[in-house]
């Protein structure tokens, strides 16, 4: 399989950097230079609709060349690393890579909880023990948003199906509860004479890629759904300048290694994985490094590679720019990210399998890591 790189000159981040440099905030990121066309026509609205996991790949396997979405499409850029929503969507809200904001992935070990933490909640990954108290990733990781830096530049909205710490800061927060809401909040806002810039989040192709695979006819016609909806409000946006585009792509797994059930991988551990089932940090005994190592090279060798925390850093794999100080704990020892289509699981004693979930992402692969950039301006 095709291994791809994120390259921070032309990731998403340059799509956030174009936009709100637009509006004479500019980001640490170069701006894409795509967009500059479409900004040159002086746009009041700037909006930007993320559509989770509708990477390049299986937008351009689904859909054909004719259909609204392709259409539109100006350019490709790479996700961060890693290619998932706790990490991306976050990098959309806030302007900074994974190695800057802290937010890693969907779960995170954080010590200070003595739990690790799904980040956008605060419950327990592993035992789902819902935790009291402060918000553990607004207390740990938090960040300023776009919306923040924007403050009287111009009106800021946020549109979203659930609370999360990305929404704070708008001016103006949207909650929405189908993508009909989505769409009709769009025009609402497309009505007003202020200049105004959005940020609108859904969760879908994403959810259905999870449970039944890109190849899927279910995903198939959320495809369809999405695109002929989107295509039917090409006009009913004034003054408008609508970027669609994703935070990651999908891949659809063929298998897990179950850490917990592998003795060689699970005896030199100190702490179950955490971040990603695809880009896992291992916590492994100081004596036992060299064993873990040969035994994940043996049995993941295929499927996986293995950076000690030292190389994942020097890699630039995770960003630029100055480190979080949570990312050492966050970080593990090393770091196992997906470059083939397996996936590490954990199962707890006595844990009766669950459904699995055929599509992912948060790996290496051209797949997961490729997101296409549509424009339309009207």
């Amino acid at each position: 399989m095709k291994t791809i790189w994120p390259d921070y000159d032309r990731s998403i981040l340059s799509t956030l950097s174009a936009l709100t440099g637009y509006f004479g905030v500019p980001l640490d990121h170069p701006p894409l230079a795509e967009l500059a066309p479409f900004l040159a026509t002086k746009p009041r609205h700037v909006m930007l609709l993320l559509l989770d996991g509708m990477g390049g790949y299986p937008l351009k396997t689904i859909l054909p060349e004719t259909s609204y979405l392709r259409a539109h499409e100006v350019a490709t850029v790479t996700s961060i690393f890693p290619p998932t929503t706790a990490a991306a969507t976050t990098a959309y809200y806030c302007g900074q890579s994974a190695l800057e904001s802290g937010w890693l992935g969907w779960h995170l070990y954080m010590k200070e909880f003595a739990s690790d933490v799904i980040a956008f909640k605060r419950a327990d990954y592993y035992t789902g023990h819902v935790l009291t108290g402060p918000f553990p990733a607004g207390e740990l990781i938090p960040y300023e948003t776009v919306f923040e830096r924007m403050k009287g530049v111009c009106g800021t909205h946020t549109l979203y199906a659930f609370d999360s710490y990305s929404e704070h800061g708008a001016d103006f927060r949207h909650r929405v509860s189908s993508f009909a809401d989505v769409l009709q909040t769009l025009k609402m806002i497309s009505r007003g004479d202020e200049m105004s810039f959005t940020i609108a989040y859904w969760n879908q192709p994403d959810a259905k890629m999870h449970r039944y695979g890109i190849l899927a006819p279910e995903t198939a016609a959320e495809f369809r759904a999405l695109d002929r909806q989107l295509s039917a409000l090409h006009g009913q946006l004034r003054d408008t300048l609508l970027i669609i585009t994703a935070d990651h792509g999908m891949i659809d797994t063929t298998g897990a290694v179950d850490v917990a059930k592998t003795p060689a991988l699970l005896e030199p551990l100190v702490l179950p994985p955490s971040i990603e089932p695809r880009a896992a940090a291992f916590y492994v005994k100081s004596h036992r490094r060299a064993a873990f190592e040969a035994a994940f090279q043996e049995l993941c060798g295929e499927d996986f590679r293995l950076f000690s925390r030292e190389e994942a850093l020097a890699s630039g794999l995770l960003g630029r720019g100055t480190p979080h100080p949570k990312l050492d704990d966050f970080l593990g020892d090393y770091l196992g990210v997906a470059t083939g289509r397996r996936y590490f699981a954990f199962s707890l004693p006595g844990e009766r399998p669950g459904d699995r979930l055929i599509g992912q992402h948060a790996g290496l692969t051209e797949e997961e890591m490729l997101v296409s950039v549509l424009a339309d301006r009207t």
